[in-house]
């Protein structure tokens, strides 16, 4: 099954049945859901309302349930969209499979095509605190690099050698960036550059 795509799939929902109260024009303090930045800050009075990886504990998704949830804090809670039908149950499933998906933006995966197969790699451990280990396999002796994206797209870091040969290969990142700096706690995505396209996106929880 293909992944979900924010920006085609998910965002639309939003701008058809939400955006009448979730926007900041509004001025209400509501979780504004007009741009997928302001969706992740999770501005509600409980926090980060999508939870990657777990749609089932995401307020988000939880609120567009037929039932009724009790969420603290909210007093005009919870079922949405407010005062109307729940949205239909393919629309409920497009967001439900988005956040288990690991709820990433479009700028990383829409980077993905690339007409040569991808390298095969693993990461482990996973999540890491420390450093990850970076395994692959290539089959064409050619220079590689690795990058590490942050979950808005923002390349964080790239990690080049210049002796990738045929055969299998290791690498690790110890969670800093191409400053060095240590980087925050987080879901990232790693993958490889091949013809200036990103390929065989794999998500990466750091722990801090």
């Amino acid at each position: 099954m293909a992944q979900v795509d924010y920006a085609t799939q998910v965002q639309p929902i939003f701008y058809n049945h939400c955006l009448s109260c979730h926007v900041s024009v509004n001025g209400s303090g509501a979780l504004e859901l007009d741009s997928y930045e302001y969706l992740m800050e999770g501005d509600s009075n409980n926090g980060p309302v999508v939870i990657p990886f777990n749609a089932d504990s995401s307020l988000l998704y939880r609120v567009l349930l037929r039932d009724s949830v009790i969420v603290p804090n909210e007093p005009i809670c919870c079922r949405m969209p407010k005062n109307a039908e729940p949205l239909p149950q393919d629309q409920q499933m497009i967001i439900y499979n988005w956040i288990n998906e690991g709820a990433i933006a479009s700028t990383v995966s829409v980077m993905s095509e690339s007409p040569r197969e991808p390298p095969s790699f693993d990461v482990y451990p996973n999540p890491f605190n420390n450093k990850i280990n970076i395994s692959f396999m290539l089959n064409q002796s050619e220079l590689e690099n690795i990058i590490i994206f942050d979950i808005l797209g923002k390349r964080v870091k790239t990690i080049t050698r210049k002796n990738y040969g045929v055969g299998r290969d290791l690498v690790f990142w110890n969670g800093v960036d191409d400053f060095n700096r240590p980087i925050s706690g987080g879901l990232y995505l790693i993958g490889f550059e091949v013809d200036n396209k990103i390929q065989g996106l794999k998500k990466v929880l750091y722990l801090k």
